[in-house]
């Protein structure tokens, strides 16, 4: 006989008194296991571990029947249903029509490798796609779940994974809590177009807030997701994300958004805009040109444009996108194209930055664009001896202030050798480096006909270095030291000269090629213990200049990390030897077990200006999590700031975490940069955020501000 005219079915029976019966077969095959056969009108029955094997599933039982006639297979008592995929399916009742290939359940259960499962007084199978009523689903324990959803009717499609619910109610233990008539979602967590969970809050003079977003599964390799957001007191706006991957090598992110805000709100906070829109663009390619390539070429690209009118539209973004230096005042974007083989490169840059301070950005240097070049370390006659060459040019743009367009290449060549049995290296390097700077606007110098400033510098540099392991019966001592003696030789510069030009352009232009002969020293110690968990990590570095008359020692440099068990330090000093100053003085403290993690750290700095050294950070920081148990878990952060007296952020917060739902309570208090009429300003705002998720689709969450 056939099914579906194209599937053949072939039904052997095997028993301990050696009963079988055969039917043709095509491409299909069900065979049918049990400890006893019986045959009585065309009509098989077994008994006893029953197992129907088709197609890669099993359908096991205490009984079956097998009308042939009817074609159809009734399995009964503790029926199970394993499928290749790994997930279960438990039902009292399925009926199997082998001529369709379709299978009734009556009392059904199934469940995934994600712990979902359903449970349906009826089910209709075919082909793998279900169809149930008055069904019960869930990720908690069956009996008296945490959370269910209980529905009339749903459809499961088996090969796209996705159910479509109707006549759906949300219960919370025995409370029900939500309606909808309809809900559609992935089991296999597969894309596809629907609302997504919302975001929503009160958050002071904003008011309330809420995002709906919508998913847009646009094609297996691209989607779209809009987020529409209002808040009541503040104003309303949209940001659009567009995924995509283009090919096996690349793949790329587009957002872009808009928000308007209120007058009132504008003038309450002084903002200097009322809109804030902006574009942004991650795309990376490891293969850009293909086939375009000179033969033995790779090449890469890298794009990271990140273009607004002000912080706030990033501020307004529920998640923003993972930027260069996102914490930065200085917002950069870059665009990066390399092509290279085993011996040079070629690059191709630019990079613009949005200074967030500033209200128009008019001063802000950009390199639009640069180009580079760099022949790898090539032998030159001898292994002992390689050279290197290197070559940019750098076009710095602004729209207001001097502009420069700026030249060098640099042909270093570097002589290594080891002495004392290994013991000791030796490196001799001669660097010889030209360079070009054209000022475009503005004075350089105090000789205004001027705009040139070209040098040719010759640099020399040699060291000593080790490195050397000593074994003890307590542990392994590792010692590197280092003595490097460099200096620099001008053998000629332009028109202009380097201690005429203005101090701003040398800091701008980064113009520093000349320095005094230096001795850096360094020594660099490690010790691990064998029979204990101790661990140390020491470096002390300090640099001589023995042309400088006023001081030959500059400034020490001391670096400490330790770890014994749970408990670990790491700390810095930086000490002036020449002013007698603590430029930099941290150290961090921290416990870290599975129940309990801390750290406590300070840091305090100084820098130098006209009047002398003043501190330009002083801070605490305080970090602790807490798991009380296996479901609750405490943590908090706190960082004071000594220099303004004030706590600059805090947060407590807690998550209780079950198998099936979990649920988070957030208290904070954090400052938001803004911009302002005056310039840069930030808005301070306390908060408490709730965060709610059902395992494993998601959930909803909010934040209440200033409490």
């Amino acid at each position: 006989m056939l099914i579906n005219k194209k599937i053949g079915l072939s039904l052997a029976l095997a028993s301990i008194i050696s009963l079988d019966a055969n039917v043709d077969t095509n491409t299909g095959l069900a065979e049918l296991y049990a400890d006893h056969f019986e045959s009585k009108d065309n009509i098989v029955y077994a008994k006893g571990h029953v197992v129907l094997a088709y197609d890669g599933t099993l359908f096991l039982g205490d009984r079956a029947r097998y009308n042939q006639k009817a074609k159809r297979i009734v399995v009964e008592g503790h029926v199970e249903v394993l499928s290749k995929n790994g997930s279960k399916v438990l039902a009292d009742k399925l009926v199997f029509k082998t001529d369709t290939n379709r299978v009734l359940f009556s009392d059904f259960y199934h469940s995934n490798r994600d712990d979902i499962w359903v449970y349906s007084d009826y089910a209709d199978a075919k082909d793998g796609n279900y169809t149930l009523t008055n069904s019960v689903l869930s990720s908690c324990s069956v009996k008296d779940p945490d959370w269910s959803v209980k529905f009339g009717k749903a459809e499961y499609d088996s090969k796209t994974k996705y159910m479509r619910l109707h006549d759906v109610k949300f219960y919370a233990g025995k409370m029900p809590v939500f309606y909808t008539p309809y809900l559609g979602f992935s089991l296999e967590r597969q894309r596809h177009s629907g609302l997504l969970s919302p975001h929503f809050g009160s958050r002071g003079d904003e008011g309330f807030y809420y995002e709906q977003p919508y998913f847009l599964a646009i094609a297996p390799n691209m989607d779209l997701t809009l987020n529409p957001a209002i808040r009541t007191k503040r104003g309303t706006g949209i940001y659009g994300t567009f995924r995509f991957v283009d090919s096996q090598y690349s793949k790329g992110e587009i957002r872009t958004g808009y928000f308007h805000d209120r007058k009132s709100y504008i003038q309450n906070n002084k903002l200097k805009n009322e809109n804030h829109y902006g574009f942004e663009l991650i795309y990376e390619s490891s293969n850009f040109l293909r086939g375009l390539k000179p033969n033995g070429y790779r090449d890469g690209l890298y794009t990271n444009i990140n273009l607004f009118n002000d912080i706030d539209y990033k501020n307004l973004q529920n998640k923003p996108l993972n930027h260069l230096q996102a914490n930065s005042q200085f917002q950069e974007s870059r665009l990066n194209y390399l092509l290279y083989n085993d011996k040079q490169y070629f690059g191709f840059n630019v990079r613009y930055f949005i200074d967030t301070a500033s209200k128009d950005n008019k001063k802000t240097i950009q390199e639009l664009p640069s180009l580079q070049y760099h022949k790898f370390s090539t032998p030159l006659g001898t292994d002992a001896i390689h050279y290197k060459v290197d070559a940019q040019v750098h076009n710095y743009w602004r729209k207001s202030g001097t502009k420069a367009m700026q030249e060098s290449v640099s042909l270093p060549v570097e002589f290594h050798t080891s002495l004392l049995d290994d013991y000791l290296n030796f490196t001799l390097e001669e660097k010889l480096s030209a360079s070009d700077t054209k000022f475009i606007g503005g004075s350089p110098s105090s000789r205004g006909d001027k705009n040139h400033y070209s040098a040719f510098v010759l640099y020399h540099k040699a060291e000593l270095s080790s490195d050397l392991v000593h074994s003890y019966d307590s542990g392994l001592h590792t010692m590197e030291f280092s003595a490097l003696l460099s200096k620099s030789t001008l053998l000629g510069e332009g028109d202009l000269h380097y201690n005429e030009l203005d101090s701003n352009l040398v800091r701008d232009y980064n113009l520093q090629m000349l320095y005094k002969t230096r001795l850096a020293l360094g020594v660099h110690n490690f010790w691990e213990s064998y029979n204990s968990p101790f661990k140390a990590d020491y470096l002390i570095s300090a640099d001589y200049y023995p042309e400088d008359k006023v001081s030959r020692w500059n400034e020490l440099h001391q670096e400490l990390n330790m770890e014994y068990g749970a408990y670990s330090f790491s700390g810095r000093f930086d000490y002036s030897l020449k002013d007698k100053v603590i430029r930099q003085i941290s150290g961090t403290l921290g416990y870290h077990i599975d129940s309990l993690g801390f750290s406590i750290g300070y840091t305090q700095q100084k820098q130098k200006d006209v009047t002398g050294y003043l501190i330009s950070q002083k801070e605490l920081n305080f970090d602790i999590r807490y798991k009380q148990n296996d479901r609750l878990t405490w943590y908090g952060t706190y960082n004071y700031d000594f220099k303004n007296k004030l706590a600059k952020n805090w947060k407590l917060g807690l998550l209780y975490d079950k198998k099936c739902w979990n649920v988070s309570v957030v208290f904070q208090d954090e400052s938001t940069p803004i911009l302002t009429q005056s310039g840069r300003g930030a808005l301070h705002n306390r908060s408490i955020s709730l965060q709610f998720n059902l395992i494993p689709f998601g959930g909803i969450g909010g934040a209440h501000g200033k409490l």
